[in-house]
């Protein structure tokens, strides 16, 4: 369900927002605001009026972590999806409260949230959404992720908003710090602080949190080996911290990195103050876990220090806050876990009319999508037979060509072997004729009493012979002209650097003609004829063992 309400009904909630964090945590400012917001739901029974009170009363429970759970759950359900700065809100909150305990469910509420907001008009929350998967990611040790997230926020934080944006380039600062680069860790804090230093009067949480950065930056400083610049940053966050009980818990998260420190500089005096303090602000300590931490510390001490009397009594408070801690663990898992099952059943008996409806209209489109699928599969399968029955008469028709083309093929190549060898006895019979020819002229000049009309008849006789063969040969020629022809092209486009003769020659060489047999087709010494095969092999670019006439028949 999308929202029905206008963006000026959700500016009313970002407005009330905006007087609960004028009330800097205040509980009876917070109280005064809730019961104004309820004063208002009574008179006018307007739903907007009772979720805006819902919604000021999670942050009176903000210490009671089950309390504020099944609130900000019973908000959700109120609100049912009407205003989307309240479904942000609370999925935020929900975001916040499960990012130790469960951080996959945080990340899914954190998820819902930034959809929900990135399509929103003003985009009020999704800097803050922004954060906090910045701050998830850190989390997880994915630190190059969490910069990532933290730039986007940057990006989206009003230019006014000088604290989140300080808070920015101090997250930079904890990354490049954790990926080892203490350097620029450094200087992104200096950088916070400035920020912060150059506006006049800041306020308490704006104070506060610039002693906080100084801290950090004394840790970096620590991690850097230039102690005495860590010691003053350091004691200048606990001096601010001692003012006033509120900043108990800072304390003790403060005192890990001092204890280190001393320690290096062996300034045990120091040590034992810091020892001191923190048994004082133990007992004033609301939070288990942080107190079982400072417990840790204290007991490490006198374990160092062989404070016998000190580990008997931290060791026995240890014990009681440990066995406590988990027993508030089950106790806090178990009531969340009833909140998540009561929601789920909420939800479930609220939809479950309108699933059923689904379920028919789902039935009904089920069926008209099966006959469908049913009546294009039929066609689908015509069409396959169809196309197989083709193809198949397709193929035996192809066979009968190929084989009807390969018996004309075989024919013709027998046709042209018998003509090749007619060719190769022609020649022969030419040279026989010629030797013949030339033993008469030779007898013909020997003998004297020779008849001249005989021997011209004989010789005229063996001429006729000659030119009987040669036409043969040329007849031979002629019919494979064609072919011939289209040899010579291939050839000349492929080696353009051939002439007409050396092309004629390549002709001959194709039908592996012997030197003898070229020469007495082109009139020219066997010789000659080797001599331009050797070229011709040259030219083209083929080694000595490469067989011409084999190279010059692949060229097809």
């Amino acid at each position: 369900m999308s929202s029905c309400h206008s963006k000026v009904e959700d500016d009313y909630f970002y407005i009330l927002d905006k007087e609960y964090t004028a009330t800097q945590n205040d509980k009876n400012k917070i109280h005064s605001l809730y019961l104004k917001e309820n004063e208002k739901y009574k008179e006018t029974q307007d739903l907007k009026y009772l979720i805006s009170s819902k919604y000021i009363e999670q942050f009176l429970y903000l210490e009671d972590r089950s309390k504020r759970i099944s609130l900000i759950y019973e908000l959700l359900r109120i609100n049912n999806k009407e205003y989307k700065y309240i479904t942000t809100a609370c999925n935020f909150y929900l975001a916040l409260e499960f990012q130790e305990t469960s951080p996959k469910l945080s990340l899914q509420f954190l998820n819902r949230a930034i959809y929900i907001e990135d399509r929103s008009e003003k985009k009020l929350f999704l800097p803050h959404l922004y954060h906090l998967k910045g701050k998830w990611y850190y989390s997880q040790k994915n630190y190059s992720q969490a910069k990532l997230y933290f730039k986007k926020a940057l990006n989206t934080f009003s230019k006014e908003d000088i604290l989140h944006i300080a808070s920015m380039y101090n997250n930079f600062a904890l990354c490049d710090s954790m990926m080892g680069s203490l350097d620029l860790s450094i200087k992104q804090t200096q950088y916070a602080i400035q920020i912060l230093q150059k506006k006049n009067n800041l306020n308490e949480q704006e104070t506060a949190f610039l002693y906080l950065m100084k801290g950090n930056l004394g840790a970096y400083y620590l991690n850097k080996k230039e102690y005495q610049l860590a010691e003053k940053f350091l004691t200048e966050e606990l001096e601010f911290y001692k003012k006033t009980d509120k900043y108990i818990l800072d304390i003790a998260r403060n005192a890990d990195e001092l204890f280190k420190l001393y320690r290096i500089t062996n300034q045990q005096d120091k040590e034992k103050k810091l020892v001191d303090l923190l048994v004082t602000i133990v007992p004033k300590m609301t939070d288990l876990s942080y107190k079982i931490e400072v417990c840790e510390f204290l007991l490490d001490y006198y374990i160092k220090n062989g404070d016998l009397r000190g580990i008997e009594l931290q060791s026995a408070e240890l014990l009681k806050m440990t066995k406590k801690n988990q027993e508030d663990t089950v106790r806090d898992l178990d009531s969340v876990s009833d909140i998540l099952n009561g929601y789920i059943l909420k939800n479930i008996n609220q939809e479950y009319d309108y699933k059923i409806s689904e379920h028919r209209k789902k039935n009904v489109l089920l069926v008209v999508l099966v006959v469908f699928v049913i009546l294009v599969c039929i066609r689908t399968i015509l069409q396959i037979r169809k196309k197989n029955k083709l193809e198949r008469e397709l193929l035996e028709i192809q066979n009968s060509i190929l084989e009807n083309s390969k018996e004309n093929l075989e024919k013709d190549i027998q046709l042209q072997k018998g003509k090749i060898k007619n060719l190769h006895l022609n020649l022969n019979l030419k040279i026989e004729t010629e030797k013949a020819f030339l033993e008469n002229l030779k007898k013909m000049k020997k003998s004297k009493n020779a008849n001249p009309e005989d021997t011209l008849k004989d010789l005229f006789f063996q001429t006729n012979n000659l030119l009987q063969i040669d036409q043969k040969n040329h007849d031979f020629i002629d019919e494979s002209s064609g072919e011939t022809k289209e040899f010579m092209k291939k050839l000349a486009e492929r080696f353009t650097f051939l002439t007409e003769s050396e092309l004629k020659l390549c002709v001959y060489f194709r039908l592996n003609l012997s030197s003898k047999e070229v020469s007495l087709l082109e009139n020219i010494r066997p010789g000659s004829v080797r001599v331009y095969k050797t070229k011709l092999k040259y030219k083209i670019g083929l080694d000595k063992e490469t067989d011409l006439s084999a190279f010059l028949n692949s060229i097809k």
